[in-house]
């Protein structure tokens, strides 16, 4: 069993978007504000690639399943990202883990996280969100 470490998402698994409620809400689990380092663009498939790096920050949220749950929701939430495990040539994602920094204490957790694997697609087809914020983008997009 590989080591149980929390998830950083940033994208369509936040509160409030469609897969949270098919891929995450089903499943016992904690959530907390927290960034990371990188730069996140928003596709033309309509949902965010995250390219890991220093100087920017992304904003999202910290899930901590339960630990009865937990590779269940792993094995969920990597089908969902087309992630067939390290180094495989159908992976569109990486599950990696960093550094997360919690919004409320500043304390810095490792996380996994899911980058894009793809970083020419991501800076030619993708909108960069300067902000770092894909819920912000996505609601300045809707008004």
């Amino acid at each position: 069993m590989q080591k149980q470490l929390p998830v950083f998402v940033y994208g369509t698994l936040l509160k409030g978007f469609h897969n949270h409620a098919l891929c995450v809400k089903p499943f016992p689990h904690t959530e907390a504000k927290a960034t990371i380092e990188g730069e996140i663009y928003h596709l033309p498939e309509g949902y965010p690639g995250l390219l890991l790096g220093e100087g920017a920050e992304v904003t999202g949220a910290i899930l901590d399943f339960a630990p009865e749950v937990y590779e269940k929701a792993l094995a969920v939430l990597d089908e969902l990202e087309t992630y067939y495990g390290q180094g495989d040539p159908r992976n569109e994602y990486e599950r990696t883990v960093v550094v997360a920094r919690l919004a409320e204490t500043g304390q810095e957790v490792p996380v996994y996280v899911y980058r894009y694997l793809d970083h020419d697609y991501v800076r030619q087809a993708g909108t960069k969100v300067e902000h770092g914020d894909w819920r912000r983008f996505m609601e300045e997009a809707a008004e």
